[in-house]
Order: C-alpha cells, then sequence, then structure tokens
C-alpha cells in the first residue's frame, strides 16, 4: 500500500536533519569500519554478542588489542562475525541459510479488505509472539481496519517456481490491539494456529547491530510472494526511534522486519526517504514532479528508515495495557524475548524407533563384520517426513464440480499430441512442424469472452482461486466475473445511449483479462484474440500500466524501481509477477500465429527464452494446457516440453 504523505514528510525530515551526521559517519566507516564509526559502549556491546569476551572487545575498542589477532583465537562462529563486522571477510555459513529460512516462516503477506471482502490493498506484518502480529500504523490504522484483514503465511514461490499459498489466518483486533503514529507500529492478535511458523522475538538488549554493517529484509512487496534483500544494505545512521538504511524496498514492503546477521530483528520498516527539487516537491525517478495519482513506486528513493525495536519494546512496556488484566499476559509473552525452539529436523518427525541390537555379516575374505543396526518406522505416510515448522501443503481444488484439476488422462493425450513429431528435426523445421500441428489442431476456435472461459476454469489456481498475471493480486472467480458482466453491460447501456459500438468501448471499459500479445499488435483479430494459451486473468490496472508495451528486461530492475504490476519505461514493460508463464504464451504465439508479431527481434527472443528457463511451468500452467487443449484442441509445447525451447527456430515466426 501507499506510504501516507505524512509518513514521507516525517521522514524526509529526519534524514535532511541528520545529513552532517551521516557524512561523520561515512568518513569513520572508510577510515576504521563499524567499530569506529559507533560509539565505545555499543561497540563493546556488539562483540561481546558475537561471543568475544568482555576483557578482549574492550580491548579492541579502545585499541589496547589487533582485531586480527583476537579474531584468530577465537571460536569460528565468533571469528567470523568479527571479521564482518571488521570488513575483512565478508563469508557466512551454510547455517545462515537455514537460519533464514527459519526466520522468513514467521512472516506473513497482510492482506487488507474492505467490509465486503474485497482486496484494496497490502503490507508484510510478522508473528513477535506464538499470537502476536506486528505491522505499521499505518497499515492497519485502527481496529476496524484490521478485523477485515488478514495474514497469509507462506505465500510464496518453491523451488520449482510454483506459487505456494500457504495458509491466511484472520486477525484478532478485539482481543488485543495497539498502535503508535508517532512509531508508526500496530500490534494485533491473530486467530488459529500459528505453531508452523515460530516467531521473531522482540530484543531490547544492545548491540544488535552497529553503524555500516549489513541488513536484511524479508518483505512482501507490492504485496508480490516472499523476497529477501539479503545483505546488501548498509545502516547509515541511528537515531533515537529509528534507524536509516540502504535497502531496496517497495511500499508494500511495509510492516516488514529488518535483520542482523545473527537474524535478530533490529527494525520494523516503514517509509523510505523521497528525493525531491529545490522547490521540496517529490521527484520521480524521471526527474518530474509526483503528480496526484502517480503511485509510490515511481518516487525515486535515495533511502530507508525502520522503527527501533529497542524503541517498540519500551513503548509497548509503559502501556497501560501492559498490566491490564486481560492484554498483560499477551504483552508480556510478547516482551520476554523469548526465541521458539529450533525447527525438528525432517528425521525427528519421522516416526518411532525401533532398535534392533547388531546385524552381523560374514564378508567375503572371511570373519565377521559387526554393525549396530537401528530401523525408524515412518508411520502415515511420506507427509510424517514434512518437518512439523512446515504448514500443510494446499489442496487441489476442484472448483467445478468433481473434475481434477489436473487431467489424470491427460499426460497420455499429450504424448498422442506429438507422436507424429520427428525426432531429428534442424530448428528450423522443428518450427515449421509445431506450427503446422498446433493450426491443424486448433479446431474450436473460442470468441473473446473471459468471464465463459478464462475465469471459471482455465486459469484457476490449485485452491480455485485467481491471480493477476503481473501482480499475483488474488481474486474469487465469480468476483472477476460479476465485474465483466457490470463492465459489458455498461458498455452496452453507453452504446445504446450515445449510438456507439460497443466493441469500441472496450478499451474505456476493459475486462478483467490480458492479451499477453496486444490486441493492437494483431487488429483484434479472430482466432488470435480468443487463443486462450495468451489469455490470462489480470486487473484493468495492470493492464493499462502495461498498455501495449513490448516485454524487456531491465538489467537495474529492483523493488524500489518497480508498481505493483512491474517497471514500464518508454516502449519497455518488465512484469512483476508471472513472467515464465508470459514468455511461454508469447512463444506459442510466434509458433501459431508466425509472422504476426512484428514489435520484438532476436534480444528480445532472448529475454522470452530466458523467462522461460528462469521460471519453468507448474501445476498451474499444466492445468491450463490441459484445458484449453480441451476446449480449443491444440497445446502450447512449451508446457509439455520446456527442453525444446533450445531446439526451435523462434525467429522463424518473427514478422519481417
Amino acid at each position: 500500500m501507499d506510504i501516507p504523505r505524512e509518513v514521507l514528510d516525517e521522514t524526509q525530515a529526519r534524514y535532511l536533519g541528520r545529513g552532517e551526521a551521516r557524512q561523520s559517519c561515512r568518513a569513520r566507516l572508510e577510515q576504521g569500519g563499524p567499530l569506529a564509526a559507533d560509539t565505545p559502549t555499543r561497540a563493546e556491546a556488539r562483540l561481546t554478542r558475537l561471543g568475544v569476551p568482555l576483557p578482549e572487545a574492550q580491548a579492541v575498542v579502545e585499541g589496547q588489542a589487533d582485531a586480527q589477532t583476537v579474531a584468530a583465537r577465537l571460536g569460528t562462529d565468533a571469528r567470523l562475525g568479527l571479521e564482518r563486522v571488521l570488513g575483512a571477510n565478508d563469508l557466512v555459513g551454510v547455517a545462515y541459510l537455514d537460519l533464514a529460512r527459519a526466520a522468513s516462516r514467521a512472516v506473513g503477506r497482510v492482506v487488507l479488505r474492505d467490509a465486503r471482502g474485497r482486496t484494496v490493498g497490502y503490507g508484510t506484518g510478522w508473528l513477535c509472539s506464538p499470537r502476536l502480529l506486528l505491522t505499521n500504523h499505518h497499515v492497519l490504522e485502527s481496529a476496524a481496519t484490521a478485523r477485515t484483514a488478514a495474514v497469509q503465511f507462506g505465500y510464496e514461490l518453491g523451488g520449482d517456481g510454483a506459487l505456494r499459498t500457504g495458509a491466511e489466518l484472520a486477525l484478532d483486533p478485539d482481543t488485543l490491539f495497539l498502535t503508535s503514529e508517532p512509531l508508526d507500529y500496530a500490534l494485533v492478535a491473530v486467530r488459529g494456529d500459528t505453531s508452523a511458523y515460530g516467531w521473531l522475538p522482540l530484543l531490547a538488549a544492545q548491540g544488535k547491530v552497529l553503524l555500516g554493517e549489513a541488513l536484511s529484509i524479508v518483505q512482501h512487496p507490492g504485496g508480490e510472494p516472499k523476497q529477501i534483500a539479503l545483505r546488501e544494505n548498509r545502516l547509515v545512521d541511528l537515531l533515537p526511534d529509528f534507524l536509516h538504511y540502504e535497502t531496496d524496498t517497495a511500499p508494500g514492503s511495509s510492516g516488514s522486519p529488518v535483520f542482523n546477521d545473527a537474524w535478530e530483528v533490529v527494525a520494523l520498516h516503514h517509509s523510505g526517504v523521497p528525493r525531491r527539487d529545490a522547490q521540496g516537491r517529490v521527484l520521480r525517478r524521471d526527474g518530474q514532479p509526483l503528480a496526484p495519482g502517480d503511485p509510490d513506486t515511481l518516487i525515486d528513493w535515495v533511502a530507508n528508515e525502520g522503527v527501533r525495536v529497542s524503541r517498540l519494546v519500551e513503548d509497548l512496556r509503559l502501556r497501560p495495557e501492559a498490566s491490564a488484566p486481560q492484554t498483560a499476559p499477551l504483552l508480556a509473552e510478547a516482551l520476554a524475548g523469548q526465541r521458539p525452539a529450533p525447527p525438528q529436523e525432517a528425521v525427528a518427525a519421522s516416526g518411532p524407533v525401533l532398535d534392533l541390537g547388531t546385524l552381523d555379516l560374514a564378508p567375503e575374505a572371511g570373519g565377521t563384520l559387526t554393525l549396530p543396526l537401528t530401523v525408524r518406522l515412518r508411520l502415515g505416510g511420506p507427509e510424517a517426513t514434512r518437518p512439523r515448522t512446515d504448514p500443510a501443503p494446499a489442496v487441489p481444488a476442484a472448483p467445478t464440480g468433481d473434475r481434477p484439476y489436473l487431467d489424470p488422462q491427460d499426460e497420455a493425450a499429450a504424448r498422442a499430441y506429438y507422436a507424429d513429431l520427428a525426432a531429428d528435426l534442424s530448428p528450423q523445421a522443428r518450427f515449421v512442424a509445431l506450427s503446422a500441428l498446433l493450426a491443424r489442431t486448433h479446431t474450436r476456435p473460442r470468441g473473446y469472452d473471459p468471464k465463459e472461459e478464462v475465469y471459471p476454469w482455465v486459469d484457476l489456481w490449485p485452491d480455485g482461486r485467481l491471480r493477476s498475471l503481473y501482480s499475483a493480486r488474488e481474486h474469487a472467480p465469480e468476483d472477476l466475473i460479476a465485474a465483466d458482466r457490470a463492465a459489458e453491460a455498461r458498455r452496452l447501456t453507453l452504446a445504446a445511449r450515445e449510438g456507439l459500438d460497443a466493441g469500441a468501448l472496450e478499451e474505456a471499459l476493459p475486462y478483467n483479462c490480458e492479451h499477453v500479445v496486444p490486441q493492437s499488435w494483431f487488429a483484434k483479430r479472430e482466432p488470435m484474440r480468443g487463443d486462450l494459451h495468451h489469455l490470462f486473468s489480470c486487473e484493468p490496472d495492470c493492464n493499462s500500466f502495461r498498455g501495449n508495451t513490448p516485454y524487456f528486461d531491465f538489467p537495474d530492475y529492483g523493488e524500489a524501481l518497480r508498481s505493483d504490476c512491474g517497471r514500464r519505461e518508454p516502449g519497455e514493460f518488465e512484469p512483476a509477477y508471472g513472467k515464465g508463464a508470459a514468455a511461454r504464451a508469447t512463444l506459442y504465439f510466434l509458433l501459431r500465429y508466425p509472422g504476426v508479431v512484428r514489435q520484438y527481434g532476436e534480444a528480445a527472443l532472448e529475454v522470452l527464452l530466458g523467462w522461460h528457463a528462469a521460471q519453468p511451468p507448474g501445476d498451474w500452467e499444466r492445468h491450463r494446457n490441459a484445458a484449453i487443449y480441451v476446449r480449443q484442441g491444440n497445446r502450447n509445447p512449451l508446457i509439455d516440453h520446456p527442453e525444446w525451447a533450445a531446439t526451435v527456430a523462434f525467429t522463424e515466426g518473427l514478422g519481417r
């Protein structure tokens, strides 16, 4: 969600007021690193927290001992921690990744909904105890806002590129809701079982981070699947209530936890510092003043600000609710600073152990080899090996009747579909053969009406919901069907009243559907216009944001530079989500309708093939492909055989 202007103004004022302090800090960092940039008291606290004995920490800070010599005498963890502070070694142990994964489980996407249940915005929040969630005041401004909101855990892309939907829990502001506008935090109770996610304790202790050290943020930028800005961020200033740091974030990252290298939370991220001109106007990245209605993603950010966790703890301890009978136990639990138990290893959940003593073997060379033998029984099938901290996997839905989401017969149908395709074709010959196959089997062309084809079944995800192609915003199928029917009725009414062509009004009152190959590129001709393979659910704001702009891959694309839908510059558009699916749909279009697309060249093809390789098809696209095959008769070869991408001369499909 967009950051309120008053929050931006206050953040800007704090940042400008600290210019000299930041300049001095950077100079000290250049000369001696974090130990020289911060105060002696904080430096000693930091070193002892890293495992350096207090006498040696004091000697290092006072310059009476060589830090490298001290580091050489320490254990591995303490040595690496000290060397990172010194800037002498940027390595981390592999356990760092385990800690990162465990910490990320407690971070969720805050979904803001209106009284009718419609999604109106996103933020990020995190469990700071088994029953309480922390986010920004400007995300959850009131108990009324929290009553219709929810938090989604496990909303992220898996290693196979498929979106994990995780679980959604309601908020419970009637049990506890505390907010502070000056410190921009909101603390709210959560309904349901959170044991699968752990929590991130609120630690008031000093020494969690020094000026110049690296920070990481786990976030849902713009409501997207969970992401991480990992160790590319540096703390540059320390204020009584806030931290300033260099971090790429997006507006939807409001409420994210900011971590040190030990994955301890040091701040609650809440705002960026915008660049302004001499007249004090907020500037966009193109150097122009921000206009009314422009999204925050167009702003040229120069720094970011988070609320210090130690200050949050102090404020919570002083609140009347800390001693009230109804809320004191919940707050005491959150302020205890207790860490959750570490996630159990998968083997620990695999069932009871039966020790059978020893097993005697007789090797061929003679003699006896005695080995201990332990049998581990696994009860309840393969799911018993799942770590107990993981949420249960989503169960694929059958949204229409009893149809299976993934057709068990489709694999055989796909084999038969390509059975006559020769295996030893050249790239050019394979393109020609596939193009002819797609055209020949496209026996049931569809008219363009997404509410009849796309939303009810073709574009559904395993949980029975729809997700916008470019923003990944979630929708119920019936909501998009109703919205498109309303848009259609308005077009007909307006056309009748004004004597206009209803079809000509579609651009002004569009469907919630995206043509991956824009309609203007093929003059809205059929069967291209209704070809389901390149039609995807996508709300009008993302449709209009992209327009008919070709896809592009920005080398410096980052969270701070994109809207919910993606990044767009003149003649170039990179989606925030759905790149792999969009690439495969475009490549299908080149095969099915060679010579039509004149907006792409060979460089653009490399971008599409790169997206295809980076985000391989998952169950959602396999379901789409099978459903479209039933409806219109042809298939997308890049979904059935992703490996074929390297063996097809897609340049043959480009318009000359």
